[in-house]
């Protein structure tokens, strides 16, 4: 079973990176869209049109992507998801829960099979009990380092948007992931993903720093850290579940 978490990229770059991984875009078996906004729905509706993937997402992600691209809709697959749920497809189960974003309904997912547990949380002002709680037994974290604080409040974005960006439904901040990496941060991860992180308010020298550090003060198990990029895909990890060496029983993470 084969999904695709966020289309923010146009469908033609979607399709050249999942060649660079030898997946053809017709082996996707669903995409999950966490909220509507452009950088993480561009391609969506065209990928999903073209290759008659079914689209998963929240009725207010879904409204919201459809008014932004009106009628690209058409001959859509739409399946609807409800935070606080779960959806089979498969032998994968899809954890849904709510995320603290200015978005329609936005939310985070669990993708899960067996012991093995892979969770994608972006766009988040803070780390709150329901994304706190969805977390636990993952074994794979992809999660956001999206800005330095003190880089956003020196930086030239517009005050609105420093505030927009900085509350506590904006996105999260070296600081604030931090703080939960070295608290909360569930025993099990062994893999962690640096995501969103932004080209004006951060540098991937600060997040990775600041990441260490805080799994440093944690203490073991330490989760090897992997940073993802606006201009390429990282490296592709194939997980397994813990005490077991089956290919077949891993999961394909692409983060693009």
């Amino acid at each position: 079973m084969s999904v695709l978490i966020d289309v923010g990229l146009a469908c033609r770059e979607i399709e050249r990176r999942l060649g660079l991984f030898g997946v053809p875009p017709g082996a996707i078996h669903a995409l999950l869209l966490s909220h509507e906004h452009h950088d993480h729905s561009r391609g969506a509706l065209q990928f999903a049109r073209k290759y008659r993937t079914p689209l998963l997402a929240t009725e207010g992600t879904f409204r919201g992507l459809t008014a932004r691209y009106a009628g690209k809709h058409k001959d859509v697959e739409w399946l609807r998801l409800k935070a606080n749920r779960s959806m089979k497809l498969g032998k994968l189960t899809i954890d849904v829960f709510p995320t603290p974003h200015d978005a329609a309904e936005p939310v985070g997912f669990a993708l899960h099979q067996g012991r093995l547990r892979f969770s994608h949380v972006t766009d988040i002002g803070h780390v709150s009990p329901a994304v706190e709680e969805a977390l636990r037994g993952s074994q794979a974290i992809l999660i956001e380092s999206n800005h330095d604080a003190d880089m956003l409040r020196q930086g030239p974005y517009p005050d609105s948007l420093k505030q927009r960006v900085g509350s506590r439904s904006g996105h999260l901040s070296n600081e604030a992931l931090a703080r939960y990496l070295e608290r909360r941060l569930p025993m099990s991860v062994r893999h962690l993903f640096l995501a969103h992180i932004s080209r004006t308010n951060n540098h991937q020298s600060l997040a990775l720093a600041s990441c260490r550090e805080a799994l440093r003060k944690r203490g073991d198990p330490v989760p090897r850290v992997h940073l993802t990029y606006h201009d390429r895909p990282t490296h592709l990890l194939r997980l397994r579940e813990p005490g077991r060496a089956e290919v077949s029983n891993a999961q394909r993470v692409l983060a693009f």
